[in-house]
């Protein structure tokens, strides 16, 4: 449920570069136990640890999938991984875990530094990043819960664009970009009160697109699956219950940030969306300030 802290559950997706697949799920393993399952050279999984499964993977697509038994393909991929993890990250994948349990994935991060692991500001072209899934329970995969945390978002996001201090590189690249002023607008309306299908047909027509701070298409694909793919045939859209925050940082190596500290600024989030009251005072308050500045800027002209 939104707003309950320690005890809902969160998957954790994070970028880093140098350390190679299999050397990171060892140190899954060793810290969670489990089993290793290579699929591939570039991809290993690391199932049934106390925590549930996780994955291991270059970020890089082409690099996975079919094979051809040793062939010529095969050992392309193995040498292009190799060098593309120069500058393609690494990826890890948690599963859904309960929030209180992120102080011991920074263990597991930290684990993965002390092998060589780098973050977002260990070099110039580290484009690398963390993703957050806070998981949903039935009652949340309404319209009223899901447009307040919208609204929520979009009113904080500035600040905290600001506070997380986003890397140059990050800033360069498509996949955390913020969301259009006329959605951001359209959607912060005092009287924003849509149903929950016109609620994602608005999503869908602002934002065609994977490539959003508050990513909400694996949200929406959850609760209405034909009318996302309908609009988005994407096969990389996974349909999955719960928010999908992709923030632009993973900077490991620093030693004031943490996974678990991330997750306390998400948390702030739902706190502003379960207080239905104060967050429509500030929806007001938007609009007033915006139309003293539209009656300002006429009276100048």
């Amino acid at each position: 449920m939104i707003g309950r802290g320690g005890r809902r559950r969160v998957g954790v997706e994070i970028e880093f570069g140098r350390l190679d697949s299999n050397r990171a799920a060892a140190a899954v393993q060793r810290r969670f136990g489990g089993a290793i399952e290579p699929d591939g050279p570039h991809r290993v999984a690391v199932r049934n640890t106390e925590l549930g499964d996780f994955r291991v993977e270059l970020d890089w697509g082409w690099v996975h999938g079919v094979a051809d038994q040793g062939g010529v393909v095969d050992k392309a991929k193995t040498l292009l991984g190799e060098l593309g993890r120069e500058v393609v990250p690494t990826e890890l994948v948690t599963p859904p875990m309960p929030a209180g349990r992120l102080p011991e994935i920074d263990s597991l991060v930290m684990d993965l530094v002390d092998l060589g692991a780098e973050g977002t500001r260990s070099g110039l072209f580290n484009g690398f990043g963390l993703h957050l899934n806070p998981s949903l329970g039935p009652d949340d995969l309404a319209t009223d819960p899901i447009r307040r945390v919208l609204q929520a978002y979009l009113l904080e996001s500035p600040a905290l664009r600001i506070a997380i201090d986003v890397d140059p590189m990050r800033s360069l690249l498509p996949f955390v970009e913020p969301f259009p002023q006329p959605y951001i607008d359209h959607v912060l309306h005092p009287d924003y009160a849509p149903s929950l299908g016109q609620l994602i047909d608005d999503y869908l027509r602002f934002n065609p697109t994977r490539n959003r701070e508050l990513d909400l298409l694996p949200l929406f694909a959850q609760v209405d699956e034909e009318r996302v793919r309908r609009a988005l045939p994407d096969p990389r859209i996974s349909a999955r219950p719960t928010f999908h925050w992709r923030l632009p940082n993973a900077d490991i190596e620093e030693p004031n940030w943490t996974v678990a500290g991330q997750w306390t600024r998400w948390l702030r989030i739902e706190e502003i969306a379960c207080d239905s009251a104060a967050l429509n005072e500030r929806l007001v308050e938007r609009v007033g300030v915006l139309e003293g500045r539209e009656s300002l800027w006429a009276s100048l002209f």
